[in-house]
Order: structure tokens, then sequence, then C-alpha cells
């Protein structure tokens, strides 16, 4: 295997599309607040009237249970997560306990939205969103991509390199 290509574009019309090196982060965040609150919600009550744990304690514990809960989850479901980009669409693998696998054929694709939050800006993310025609899942989101590699996917699943080059 050869050095020469840059490793953060992906082929043209085909091939895997590759998660930002933050997104792990992003979702360990989130997950953390997913499992930290039910966990507080159990541990303070339990710490005050058992008198297992004095309450501040709980109030330490549930948020670091839940950040290593979220840490474990956030990398396994990275470990799992797939985006293809082929030739006739996109191919999405997700999911930890419940995985799904779902195909958008580019003939359903009404339009596409690049979108990026705070940190998203900071960090060189972009979300790509494909709204579809037809189907219940009427809008589908890749996330995790880098800016560059979000529009590039966003002007190749539209064509829109035809319409400019007037081919």
């Amino acid at each position: 295997m050869t050095d020469d290509a840059p490793a953060a574009t992906p082929p043209t019309n085909s091939g895997l599309l590759p998660l930002h090196p933050r997104m792990t982060l992003v979702w360990t965040l989130g997950h953390a607040v997913l499992y930290a609150l039910p966990l507080l919600g159990v541990l303070l009550p339990l710490s005050v009237k058992f008198d297992l744990l004095p309450p501040v304690w709980a109030l330490l514990v549930a948020p670091l249970l839940g950040l290593l809960f979220g840490w474990a989850y956030a990398r396994r479901y990275a470990a799992l997560y797939a985006a293809l980009h082929l030739a006739d669409g996109v191919l999405i693998r997700r999911g930890v306990w419940w995985r799904r696998e779902i195909f958008v054929p580019r003939a359903r694709i009404q339009h596409t939205e690049v979108n990026q939050g705070p940190l998203d800006r900071r960090w060189g993310m972009a979300s790509l969103s494909l709204h579809t025609a037809g189907t219940r899942l009427e809008n589908i989101v890749l996330p995790g991509l880098t800016r560059a590699i979000a529009e590039r996917l966003r002007d190749e699943l539209l064509d829109r390199r035809r319409d400019v080059d007037g081919a």
C-alpha cells in the first residue's frame, strides 16, 4: 500500500466515509449524560434512604459511572458504524444493541443539507442530512464527517458537478 493518496478524501462515487476522530468524543459526552441522569436518579434517593453513601458521593459517582458507560458505548458504536458512498446511493450501518442497515437510493434523494453546530465548526466537522421521497425515513443524518467530505458527498449525490460543467 502506498502513501501517495491523502487519507481524508474518499474515492469518488464509492467508498467508506470516514468518521471524524472527534465524533467518538461527541458520542461519549452525549451518552455520558444519558447514563448519568438515571444513575443519579437512583443513587441519590438510595443514598438518602438507606444511608449507603453520603449524598455528595452519589453526586460524584453517578457522573463518573455515566462517563465510563458512555465511553464504552460510544467506542462500540463508532466501531460498528459505517457509511458507504456507492454509485447508486448511500448505505449506512449503525447500532450496538439493535443494529440497522439503511440504504438510501440516489433516485429517492430530494435534497441534502450540510449542518454544523458550534463544536462542529470548531473541530471542522459536519453532518449531512439526506431528505428522501416516498419512505418513512424522510430524513437520514450522516454525522461526524469532515466539512469537505460532507460538501463533496452532497454535490455528488445530487449531481451538481454535472450542472456546473454544462453536461
